[in-house]
């Protein structure tokens, strides 16, 4: 199970050139793969691609081997949750209402709603309005509802799902990201925070100007020079006491 873009090209009406231009690349399920590159890569039109709100001008993603825009709203539902950049309910749903929402496509479960509020740190707020809270809380609550739809080795897309998050409950989010890839869940999440995605991701698909510069494992794609040539400014890993190496940003190249 896994989801492939395969000679991907999208072109918004009445552009003169594409958003994205060719892109092929694999995300393997139980692995995060994190989408990178400045603003206008491409990054949030791919992952429209991918969920099948967008149906490419040419090439194809296939969600374990079937093209994701030829799928119904349920047979969809039912394999791929998606966590949009701005979260948005239409209607005054309570928080516990958004999240029974991720249930549509198969069948109710009290037991997993309640337990989606409690790894996203949601009880204490579950019957509060979802339009009343911080973008920080929506964002989790929208997390939550994607959770809760997720069915076994299912797919989940984000789209900057934590950019609005306090550092505790991005923390929080993190690891539940991982907890899922452990049961073979395939994450494909867009980033902007590289330092994270460097620590949080265990493949990488690097855009510039809706091109494909590089994919495969985190350690590969994001090297010095390759980063430093796509963002325009200086990159160096940091020693941190404790082991591990944090990707550090400075002044333009």
């Amino acid at each position: 199970m896994s989801i492939t873009v395969r000679d991907v090209i999208y072109r918004y009406k009445g552009a003169d050139i594409p958003a994205i231009k060719g892109i092929n690349a694999v995300a393997a399920p139980g692995r995060i793969t994190a989408v990178i590159g400045p603003n206008a890569a491409g990054k949030s039109t791919l992952l429209r691609c991918v969920i099948g709100a967008l149906t490419p001008t040419s090439g194809a993603v296939l969600i374990d081997g079937e093209p994701s825009h030829r799928l119904t709203t349920r047979s969809l539902a039912g394999r791929l949750a998606y966590v949009p950049q701005r979260p948005q309910v239409a209607a005054a749903f309570t928080v516990r209402e958004v999240i029974e929402l991720g249930r549509y496509a198969m069948p109710a479960s009290r037991r997993r709603i309640d337990d989606t509020l409690r790894r996203l740190d949601l009880e204490s707020i579950a019957d509060r309005p979802f339009p009343l809270l911080s973008v920080g809380q929506q964002q989790r609550v929208t997390l939550g509802r994607a959770v809760a739809q997720l069915g076994p080795k299912g797919h989940l897309v984000l789209d900057e799902p934590t950019s609005a998050m306090d550092l505790r409950h991005a923390a929080r989010s993190t690891r539940l990201l991982r907890e899922l890839a452990l049961k073979d869940v395939t994450i494909i999440i867009a980033m902007h925070d590289l330092k994270l995605a460097a620590g949080l991701s265990d493949d990488c698909w690097l855009l510039d100007a809706g091109r494909l510069v590089a994919a495969g494992p985190t350690a590969e794609v994001m090297q010095i020079d390759r980063l430093e040539a796509v963002f325009g400014v200086r990159f160096e890993w940091v020693q941190r006491s404790g082991g591990a190496a944090i990707l550090h940003a400075d002044e333009a190249c």
